[in-house]
This record gives structure tokens, C-alpha cells and sequence, in this order.
């Protein structure tokens, strides 16, 4: 690469692809379904050994919409891994040009649809803000948007819905154990405790074990202590297995169990989600159900990009993303 002061353009990039300009215009900006792998390559190849960044104003004029991705994030505890996977998007786009923007959703909805209507992204990824109909919305504004109904309805299961599963299941191993599905304790709309409870609850239904108690944990040692001495009274003896929202509630079970002087696992056993560092390193250390979100973010920005109509089959399993880790709580 020549080094020298003048501007890098789409022909440059195109005579180093050895392609056309319209080529390369229309690969970068994602349009490129019509064009063999091979072709794709070469132009991201020439446009990043050229550190080259397609013209957002020019797609702007062409378009109709901006070079934005608004991630619509809901006003939820999400863990450590939102901002790893938040910058995998925009990994995977900087070839494009697209810029990451992250929205955080409040109680009312329609007002965060107004505002992400107001940007006209070209993309819009969906965490569980929005019902069907504003999605659709979206959509009709000329806005890509997922997950979208048809890619919903390829879901082979919500990971949420998975995760509540996969703790039960480990949970119930141990003969005798009732469940417990352990909450947070939080102001905010919580979009993914509803799913992971239901999930805990299909489990033990299909098991033929007792409904579980459902309990809100609050994230101090009294209130925690409150909380499970509930859930003792309501199980009659039984060891207990918890369910719990997060590492950080699982955390707290933990405490309350220890304040009660009650063992852990044997006499009450904890799985958490997100596999935190702080949940590795208390005693005993956390089992936890590990939720790689930042690898599907990167299959779904891939997705968006590439403008496919079919969900692609590694978004389709749930268990691509989640895996229960067994530590020592359970």
C-alpha cells in the first residue's frame, strides 16, 4: 500500500478487488447476497488493507436511513458480558462502516420506539423491548429488525426459557430435592425472570416433582435470611435446590444459608447465571449457568448484515450459547 496523504475512495478499493465500483458499493453497504463468497472477500479484504470506510453520507442519501445499529437493551441487570457483546457488534460491522449505538428501554415503550424510528438505523437489534407489532413497525419504516416473527418462530426455544430448564434439571438430580426459583429483588422491568421461571417450572413438571416455591431475593443478608427461612417453611423438610436469577441473588442465597447455619449443597444447593468472577471465587464456589452473549451477538450482527431471509441454524439451538458449569453449590 502506497503510503501517501490523498483520500482512499471506492475506486481504489475496487481496482485493488479487481472488481467494479457498484461491486464494491453494494458489498460494503450489505447488499450482497448476489455476489459468491469469494467476491465478498476480496472487497473486504482491498477495503481493509486500504483502511477504507465507506462514505456514511453518501448512504445516507441512498438509503434513506442512517449507518446506525440501535441495540434496544431493556432496563434489566444483564451481567458483565452486555459490553463484550455490544462490542462484538461492532466488531463484526466496522467493515461496513455501521456505527453501535445502545438504548436502554424505561416502562414505556412507545416512547423508545419513537426514538429508535427517529434515527432511522439501518438495523435494529431487539433484546425483548418490543412487542410483535412495533417490531413490525420498525420493519415497515424500511428498518432491518431481530429477532423478527419468522426468525422468532425458528427458535427451536428461548435461551431464557432453556437456562430456567437446564438449572432444574441439574437440581433434580439429587433425589428428594425441592425447587426453588429465587428472583431479584428490583424496580426494573424484569423482561428474562418470567421465562427462566417457566423453564424451572416445564422442568420439574416433566420430572414429576412438586411445583417449585417461588421467592424474591433481595441482594442484603437480612432480607436474603427472610427470604429462604419462606422457603424452609414452605418445603417441609426437603433439601432445597435453588434456581437462582442470577450469581449475584445466588450469592445471596448462599449468605442466608450460611447465617441459618444450614450446609451448602446438602441441605440447600445453588445455581446461578452468568458464571461472574466474584461467583468463582466465593466458597462454596458458584455452579452457574454460562450465557455467551457476545457470540450471539456476533452470529445475529452477521445475520443483519448479511441480509439473509432464514435464521441461521446456529441461532436456532439454544444450547449453542448456554451451558451449565457445575461448581460447588450444587
Amino acid at each position: 500500500m502506497p503510503v501517501d496523504e490523498k483520500r482512499i475512495t471506492s475506486w481504489d478499493v475496487a481496482r485493488l478487488a479487481g472488481v467494479s465500483r457498484s461491486t464494491v458499493s453494494q458489498v460494503l453497504n450489505g447488499n450482497h447476497e448476489r455476489f459468491p463468497q469469494e467476491t465478498r472477500d476480496r472487497v473486504a479484504q482491498a477495503a481493509e488493507t486500504l483502511s477504507y470506510r465507506p462514505s456514511r453520507a453518501g448512504r445516507s442519501l441512498v438509503t434513506g436511513l442512517s449507518d446506525l445499529i440501535v441495540v434496544v437493551v431493556p432496563n434489566v441487570t444483564f451481567g458483565r458480558h452486555l459490553q463484550d457483546a455490544v462490542d462484538s457488534i461492532a466488531a463484526s460491522t466496522a467493515a461496513t462502516g455501521m456505527s453501535v449505538v445502545v438504548r436502554y428501554a424505561g416502562t414505556d415503550t412507545s416512547a423508545t420506539l419513537t426514538t429508535v424510528l427517529d434515527l432511522r438505523p439501518a438495523m435494529v437489534l431487539d433484546l425483548g423491548v418490543f412487542e410483535q407489532e412495533q417490531r413490525n413497525a420498525i420493519a415497515a419504516a424500511g428498518i432491518r429488525v431481530t429477532p423478527n416473527e419468522r426468525a422468532l418462530a425458528e427458535m427451536v426455544e428461548d435461551p431464557n426459557h432453556y437456562i430456567g430448564r437446564l438449572q432444574a434439571r441439574h437440581l433434580l438430580e439429587t433425589s428428594g430435592r425441592r425447587l426453588a426459583v429465587a428472583l431479584l429483588v428490583d424496580d426494573r422491568v424484569d423482561v428474562f425472570g418470567p421465562s427462566r421461571r417457566q423453564g424451572v417450572i416445564d422442568e420439574a413438571l416433566a420430572a414429576g416433582a412438586p411445583d417449585p416455591i417461588v421467592v424474591s431475593v433481595p441482594l442484603d443478608l437480612d432480607g436474603a435470611v427472610d427470604a429462604l427461612s419462606s422457603v424452609l417453611a414452605s418445603a417441609g423438610g426437603d433439601p432445597l435446590g435453588f434456581c437462582c436469577y442470577n450469581d449475584d441473588v445466588a450469592i445471596a442465597v448462599q449468605g442466608a444459608a450460611r447465617r441459618l447455619g444450614l450446609r451448602v449443597p446438602e441441605d440447600v444447593a445453588v445455581v446461578g447465571v452468568d458464571r461472574t468472577a466474584v461467583g468463582q471465587l466465593v466458597a462454596p464456589r458458584l455452579t452457574s449457568v454460562a450465557f455467551d452473549l457476545p457470540r450471539m451477538f456476533t452470529e445475529i450482527a452477521s445475520h443483519l448484515i448479511g441480509r439473509d431471509a432464514d435464521l441461521p441454524e446456529v441461532l436456532r439451538e439454544a444450547d449453542t450459547f448456554v451451558e451449565l458449569v457445575v461448581g460447588e453449590s450444587s
